[in-house]
């Protein structure tokens, strides 16, 4: 019975973890994203392929999280 919240807390980390990494893999990619627009003017198509890039890196690490558990 005193495991339980122990697994609990385990498990709530791990989600936290894979929110945290998504969320700034997002952030990063569209940064990238939109200093590549500010650099080359090319208004949507940067930001847009670093959301993109951004969203492929973080469900990439989201997959290497849970094939580690």
């Amino acid at each position: 019975m005193v495991d339980q919240p122990d697994a609990f807390r385990k498990g709530l980390a791990i989600a936290a973890r894979i929110g945290v990494e998504l969320v700034a893999a997002l952030i990063v990619g569209g940064g990238l994203g939109y200093l590549a627009d500010a650099y080359f003017s090319s208004a949507p198509v940067g930001i847009i392929i670093g959301i993109f890039l951004g969203m492929a890196a973080g469900l990439l690490n989201v997959y290497r999280t849970a094939s580690r558990l």
